[in-house]
């Protein structure tokens, strides 16, 4: 199973990286289906300001066009808010770290952005998920990171390498959270985040899950739809694949 996903997102690398985009197949209305919008609107193409970051960050992140806007525009409503940090957990080559910085920096936000991630690949992978097995997306490297961040010029970001937040969590300094972006694919890791940042996440504060739509990523899936009665939150699924919670 770890092969064939591996396989798979080599192939869906290539073609992405020759302009193309590759959509999964479904089953006709099963639980998971190939969902193609017909909506029309597309900001992303003329926000200036969000195409010259993605050109920048866009060989460093899986996440296409339509989530990482979304990320671009929920940072920019993020500071609305009177206070807290912003922390991603799961960063990858660190390409929607960049992009959530990038934007907190032009919104004004003075709080530091946290990007978490073990950079070696996926963690706690158990019974919830169906497809990871643990060790996934370990092509990148903290180094990587470090290197888009210099060339972006962003001084609000503090890259904690480590299990998050088993590993780290002593290192943010921040009390309060107004955003975060969990990217970590499976069930225990992405319970244990939310466990963390829940407590500390401000009224309004937003919460994105990149992966809540995608029949890779179950244990998302069966997460959010666990906690997603909750008095506390509200729950939005984006048909990009985003769930997002927010707090009451």
């Amino acid at each position: 199973m770890r092969l064939s996903y591996r396989l798979k997102m080599a192939v869906w690398s290539m073609f992405r990286s020759a302009g193309y985009e590759i959509f999964p197949r479904g089953d006709k209305g099963g639980r998971y289906e190939t969902i193609l919008p017909t909506s029309m609107y597309s900001p992303w193409n003329v926000d200036t300001a969000f195409q010259d970051c993605y050109q920048a960050i866009k060989s460093h992140t899986l996440v296409d066009i339509f989530r990482c806007y979304e990320l671009w525009t929920l940072a920019q409503q993020s500071a609305k808010l009177s206070e807290g940090a912003l922390i991603e957990v799961g960063v990858w080559r660190g390409g929607t770290g960049a992009l959530i910085a990038k934007q907190a920096e032009l919104s004004g936000i003075n709080q530091p952005v946290y990007l978490c991630d073990t950079f070696t690949g996926v963690v706690k992978a158990g019974v919830n998920d169906s497809t990871y097995t643990g060790g996934e997306h370990d092509n990148t490297s903290l180094g990587t990171v470090e290197k888009l961040v210099a060339d972006l010029k962003l001084r609000n970001v503090r890259i904690l390498k480590g299990i998050f937040p088993d590993d780290t969590e002593h290192a943010v300094e921040s009390d309060k959270i107004r955003f975060c972006h969990v990217d970590v694919d499976v069930y225990q890791s992405t319970k244990d985040i939310i466990d963390w940042v829940w407590p500390r996440l401000v009224p309004g504060g937003i919460i994105v899950f990149d992966d809540y739509g995608s029949a890779f990523c179950d244990g998302i899936t069966k997460y959010m739809n666990e906690e997603m009665h909750k008095p506390d939150r509200i729950m939005l699924y984006n048909l990009n694949g985003h769930g997002v919670f927010f707090k009451r």
